[in-house]
């Protein structure tokens, strides 16, 4: 624990006072200590808050700690205290946020899938913020993996999603600037999308209408300096207003993994596996040489029946075959419109 944490706690809890008037007041005073004498501060509630941490094994980082995330020190209004589950790591620099819809189509859920599995592939971290929908399978295909919270970083939510924030704990961490047990109210979820940017270098919009959250957080991005993303969708869907007005306001488009990674080139300037190691982390040893074929085809993105028959050489009703065998061995998932993917 840094010996100045007990400060910047006090301080974060002082009504009326955020992070970006504390900094003001530390700066004109001087230093933490002499902004906390300056209000009213209980520390009380510090000590207590400390102790409610080290029962539940949560750590708490104050800037100063070596240990806070790098990437979230640099924005204009980190927060005071972070309170961490699990283990945030050095590499966890190299993070990209997926965000998007809680009510995501299933073209949606298999995106957010398949770009955070082949982004791990390259050693990125994923960052969402555990709702349902795009960030869930965001979460639920990524290797490594950082669930913002809308809450005490105790306090799972939405409670259906327990089971996933379990699994991230393997992989990762829970966090969160909220005290140990508050629970979600409207207004913490917009205010957290600024760590779910905070701690990437850019954010990928997957799905959302114009005035989600997952906006929010694309906006919030942008004003910090990282990149934003966004997948183009069908038309038709209001699911896809968000995006598509991301990519008129200069958003880059994201067709596949390596429009992302070509746009962080100077950030990301080495791959950690070739695209080849993409289709090779996933055990295909059950599959013939023909619909091996297949899954090279569509491990990046979905694509038509039509489009998949065109680029392997094979006749419609030989295509045709060959994904409902790969059906049955549920190796791929038949989306609307006769579009197929892998499976996460």
């Amino acid at each position: 624990m840094h010996p100045r944490l007990k400060y910047y706690l006090a301080l974060s809890h002082v009504d009326k006072i955020g992070p970006v008037k504390a900094r003001q007041l530390i700066e004109k005073t001087g230093s933490i200590e002499a902004a906390c004498s300056m209000v009213e501060t209980d520390f009380s509630w510090v000590e207590a808050e400390i102790e409610r941490a080290d029962e539940k094994g949560i750590k708490i980082y104050c800037a100063e700690d070596e240990d806070y995330p790098e990437n979230l020190k640099n924005i204009y209004d980190p927060p005071l205290a972070l309170y961490v589950k699990g283990d945030i790591l050095p590499q966890d620099k190299k993070a990209l946020a997926i965000v998007g819809t809680r009510a995501a189509t299933s073209y949606g859920h298999e995106i957010a899938g398949t770009l955070a599995r082949e982004l791990s592939s390259y050693g990125i971290t994923i960052v969402s913020g555990l709702a349902l929908g795009i960030d869930a399978a965001a979460h639920a295909a990524a290797t490594r993996t950082i669930a913002v919270f809308g809450a005490g970083v105790n306090q799972v939510y939405p409670p259906s999603n327990r089971k996933l924030a379990d699994q991230i704990l393997t992989k990762g961490a829970w966090v969160s600037e909220f005290p140990i047990g508050m629970t979600p109210e409207k207004w913490t979820f917009p205010q957290r999308n600024r760590i779910i940017s905070g701690l990437s270098l850019g954010v990928i919009v997957v799905e959302g209408e114009e005035d989600s959250g997952a906006l929010i957080t694309a906006k919030i991005a942008a004003e910090q300096g990282r990149e934003v993303f966004a997948v183009p969708g069908n038309i038709q869907n209001i699911k896809t207003r968000g995006p598509h007005s991301l990519i008129k306001q200069g958003a880059k488009l994201v067709e596949t993994t390596d429009d992302i990674l070509e746009e962080l080139k100077m950030i990301l300037p080495e791959r950690v596996e070739s695209r080849k190691a993409i289709v090779e982390i996933r055990d295909y040893s059950n599959l013939n040489e023909k619909e091996r074929k297949i899954i090279d085809c569509i491990i990046r993105e979905p694509k038509h029946i039509d489009k998949i028959a065109e680029e392997i050489g094979f006749s419609a009703s030989e295509t045709g075959g060959l994904l409902a065998m790969l059906e049955i061995k549920k190796t791929i998932k038949q989306l609307p419109g006769k579009f197929f993917a892998v499976c996460p």
